[in-house]
């Protein structure tokens, strides 16, 4: 993945991290309160890997070694039952008793843009109706830090998929510099926080003569976003985006690549509060030369997440964090003229470990050929279900859309058994 570098000023920064609104604050509360008849929540955290472009998953989490399908890959035995991966997965392989695999996910949306809609709100595009962000959902719903950073952050790339119909006081705050991500946050030079407090105040006295005469919540949800900035700007938990602070053992057991980094990034968050961590490793749209690419992606991906399992892990947080990777579709078993995959949605894989799931398992099978499941299908929306369901959020809950209709967290689903423990 490459990072996206970018200069910007401190008003650029605001308007991508609060563009769509600011994030609403709470006192900090891990785990939400559940009515009698539900049950407990065994996470507190979401770390989503997102595969941007669609992994193969004939190359990575469900070779098929020696069908005409199969590529060049070898498979290697893991310490998932029954279940092999790619050969490029080594530290993943190892790490199998502790992540387990759905190999049967399917959507029947093909479309990029469209899929990436379905993969981070478990519904389809409707033009009447924008639908939350994952992160969002979560931090809606178990509260978050009093700290100053919000509950939904991306890492890396902007997923495009905002607060929906909650307030935008839950749209996901973008992080696109890994490398230096504080830099837009300094105050100018010049500036000491007793002229930034005046400056405040004068913003904050023109702000309340704009409201008298204009009112409107667009207007009290721009005003928030200043508010939430600043309180950014001043909040004790921001050294949580400076990995410089963790030792050389830890650095590198998430790699070097920019991919490795932002997940080290995104344990430290999830440590001081943040409910959804988002971590993009990009490029995996492999219509061609895919098993190059394929292959250089999953040093990063390997060493990335493998790093992520293993740190949380022996640092005792793995059992409250839920890790979910997946991308919005797989790639097709034939492989085309150019050598590569094109986008494929009747079967493809996501990876999960901690925050509760069982590990050491394979849900679902599909044929030698990996063209058709041929048992334990699971839809985006049992997946879904079973997120929520570990975070012990109910995932029949209604909320109002935009148009004023009722509207559930999930519509549909069941969870997967076999991965809750």
């Amino acid at each position: 993945m490459k990072c996206p570098q970018c200069s910007v000023s401190r008003r650029d920064f605001i308007k991508i991290a609060f563009g769509a609104g600011a994030f609403a604050f709470t006192p900090r509360l891990f785990l939400p309160r559940l009515s009698a008849d539900e049950k407990p929540a065994k996470a507190k955290a979401v770390i989503l890997l997102w595969m941007q472009g669609g992994p193969s998953q004939l190359d990575t989490f469900d070779p098929k070694p020696g069908a005409e399908t199969g590529g060049p890959f070898k498979a290697i035995e893991t310490r998932i039952e029954g279940a092999t991966i790619s050969e490029h997965l080594p530290r993943l392989a190892k790490l199998g008793d502790k992540i387990s695999l759905v190999r049967t996910l399917n959507s029947r949306d093909p479309n990029h843009d469209t899929a990436r809609y379905l993969l981070h709100t478990s519904y389809r595009v409707d033009s009447t109706v924008e639908h939350p962000h994952l992160g969002s959902l979560v931090a809606k719903e178990l509260g978050v830090s009093d700290g100053g950073l919000p509950g939904c952050i991306t890492v890396g790339s902007d997923s495009r998929v905002g607060s929906g119909y909650l307030t935008p006081d839950y749209a996901p705050l973008l992080i696109e510099k890994i490398d230096n991500p504080l830099e837009d946050l300094r105050l100018a030079r010049g500036v000491n926080k007793f002229r930034l407090e005046d400056r405040e105040s004068l913003l904050d006295k023109q702000n309340e003569s704009f409201a008298r005469d204009h009112q409107d919540a667009r207007v009290e949800h721009q005003h928030e976003a200043y508010r939430r900035a600043l309180s950014l700007i001043r909040s004790s938990h921001l050294k949580a985006f400076d990995i410089s602070e963790e030792n050389d053992e830890t650095q590198k057991l998430y790699g070097s690549s920019p991919f490795g980094k932002a997940c080290l990034m995104a344990r430290r968050l999830v440590e001081e509060g943040v409910r959804l961590v988002e971590v993009t490793l990009a490029d995996w749209d492999t219509h061609a030369d895919n098993f190059n690419r394929s292959k250089a992606l999953m040093g990063q991906l390997d060493a990335g997440m493998g790093g992520l399992i293993d740190d949380l892990s022996r640092r005792g947080s793995l059992k409250e964090t839920l890790v979910v990777c997946m991308g919005e579709f797989g790639r097709t078993p034939r492989v085309n003229s150019n050598n590569g995959r094109d986008h494929f949605t009747r079967a493809f894989c996501a990876a999960l470990a901690g925050g509760g799931i069982q590990g050491g398992l394979a849900v679902g099978r599909t044929n030698d050929l990996g063209t058709e499941v041929v048992e334990r299908p699971v839809s985006v929306q049992d997946l879904f279900v079973t997120i929520y369901r570990q975070l012990g959020i109910d995932p029949s809950k209604q909320f109002t859309s935009q148009t004023g209709r009722p509207i559930r967290v999930v519509d549909g689903g069941e969870p997967v058994q076999e991965l809750i423990s």
